[in-house]
């Protein structure tokens, strides 16, 4: 309720009213007349449509990419992969979501298409909740950061399609794992009713092939990457 909200808060009720506005516009809160305003369910109609359209947009991004990455850029990318694995192997959730977002928003800038990279960042707050709800799957987070390895490898072949093809094949693989192992879709259209976390198995880990050049995971950035 938004009374108990600002109170928690220390503010008052127009900021949160606006806020929560955004956020309802955003699909992230629902609004129930006298009762307030509650989280989004996580359903599967949402992460459909979430993985979807990144799948096109981060396809798309991916094959413009490859005719733009310098030497730096692929190694500002290995970097972001080793400190995905040093966070990984530290168990550290918040921070390996993070760095999950800045991968793959790293591959939309060096698209160079600007219309494109704000209809992406328009999606920044669903996009976040789905990598930390696809990346609960795993219970080694170490496969997270081996399945962001045929991605880099594919633009370093300089293909525009494949690089689109392996990007969206890799969306389109965790939104299959998320559907069966998270919201229990037995195939059939049925959920078996499981939550996130419970009783799932995790993807096998796969330690990514970290180039020389790139960080070892106690800095934030390479000293010979630049961002796009």
């Amino acid at each position: 309720m938004e009374e108990r909200i600002s109170r928690e808060m220390g503010t008052s009720r127009a900021p949160l009213r606006e806020a929560l506005l955004q956020l309802e516009r955003e699909g992230l809160v629902v609004r129930q007349p006298n009762r307030g305003a509650f989280v989004a369910n996580l359903d599967e109609e949402m992460v459909r449509e979430v993985a979807s359209l990144r799948a096109v947009l981060e396809g798309f991004a991916a094959s413009l990419a490859v005719r733009h990455l310098t030497r730096a850029d692929f190694q500002r990318l290995d970097a972001i992969l080793g400190e995905m694995l040093a966070v990984a192997r530290r168990g550290d959730f918040p921070r390996m979501i993070e760095w999950d977002y800045q991968f793959h928003e790293y591959i939309m800038r060096a698209s160079r298409h600007r219309l494109l990279y704000e209809t992406w960042v328009g999606m920044d707050r669903k996009i976040r909740v789905y990598l930390s709800a696809t990346n609960l799957m795993y219970a080694d987070m170490k496969a997270v950061v081996g399945g962001h390895v045929p991605i880099l490898r594919a633009l370093e072949r300089r293909d525009p399609e494949r690089a689109r093809r392996v990007m969206a094949d890799h969306l389109a693989e965790v939104l299959d794992l998320f559907i069966t192992k998270v919201l229990g879709n037995d195939g059939t259209g049925r959920s078996r009713g499981r939550r996130a976390g419970q009783g799932s198995t995790a993807a096998p880990a796969v330690e990514p092939t970290i180039r020389p050049g790139s960080t070892d995971g106690r800095r934030g950035r390479s000293r010979e990457g630049r961002r796009p």
